[in-house]
């Protein structure tokens, strides 16, 4: 195996293992409405996916079995990687669910079809909403400062438990 194919390979199994905890997130509106584990929003699409045997609780081993059998599903030719088509096929599996959540999301009326004022109102007040100095623009540092102090407020609620224990 080259070394170009390893990477890729390496950066694939990233970009999977990443998707899947963003998704997570995501799903809960967090940013913005994906799911990814396959299951439904948040903790419980977690639980979905991996709790396998529905005790209410998750185990390291449930977790490695699932994405196991995961990786074997989309293994087409059984040779133990994920060539890029594989890959490809996995992901868009996993995205599914979001993509379709996020377009029920836009389908404001419901109809099954997304117009272009459904798809454009969304995005209507961006500029309004992010731009906290109101020069009419939205700044690198004005989504920084505004990404900092959500951090801050979440680091807040939640007393420092994220690991700061000074």
């Amino acid at each position: 195996m080259t070394r170009t194919t390893k990477l890729l390979i390496t950066a694939g199994a990233l970009t999977l293992g990443a998707s899947a905890f963003a998704g997570a997130s995501l799903a809960n509106g967090g940013w913005g409405g994906h799911g990814g584990w396959g299951g439904g929003g948040g903790s419980q699409g977690l639980f979905e996916a991996f709790d396998t045997n529905h005790d209410g609780t998750l185990t390291q081993d449930e977790i490695d079995q699932a994405r196991q059998a995961r990786f074997t599903e989309f293994d087409k030719n059984g040779d133990g990687q994920l060539s890029l088509e594989e890959y490809q096929a996995l992901w868009l599996d996993a995205m599914q669910r979001p993509m379709v959540r996020s377009f029920q999301r836009l389908d404001v009326n419901g109809d099954a079809e997304v117009t272009k004022e459904e798809f454009t109102e969304r995005f209507s007040s961006v500029v309004e909403r992010l731009d906290t100095n109101g020069d009419g623009q939205i700044t690198q540092d004005e989504l920084r400062q505004r990404a900092h102090d959500r951090m801050q407020r979440m680091h807040d609620r939640d007393g420092g438990r994220d690991g700061d224990h000074s």
